[in-house]
């Protein structure tokens, strides 16, 4: 590594290849992703903490993936897989938002309970 010193930004020292700009965005797509997941591992086991420090340290990446993205956006054969980190990153948001904010058991379509339900309706 080294490190520019009139810009303070760090880059590779390969970075003049072809592709290591790029391969640098997923990387930050791929640290999110792990970071979902760790997040949806730690709201499953209530260590709320965690969830918050790790919400923390992925609000730093995106703010530094903006940064990156706007100087070097990624090429087109590569939407493919920013595509399915995201994808996988919005699935387990979902899933922690389920878990620390669970609908009403009235409202959650998996608590109905198959009957007959003309006994209950006035």
């Amino acid at each position: 590594m080294t490190t520019d010193n009139t810009s303070n930004t760090t880059s590779a020292s390969n970075s003049d290849r072809p592709g290591d700009e790029s391969d640098n965005i997923l990387s930050y797509y791929a640290a999110l992703e792990c970071a979902s997941a760790e997040m949806l591992q730690a709201a499953r086991n209530g260590d709320w903490d965690s969830v918050c420090r790790l919400e923390g340290a992925c609000a730093v990446v995106v703010a530094r993936l903006r940064q990156i993205a706007l100087q070097k956006p990624l090429r087109e054969r590569e939407q493919g897989t920013r595509l399915r980190i995201l994808r996988a990153i919005l699935a387990n948001d979902a899933e922690i938002r389920r878990i620390c904010e669970p609908l009403p058991a009235m409202l959650d379509p998996r608590s109905f309970v198959v009957g007959d339900v003309s006994a209950t309706l006035h």
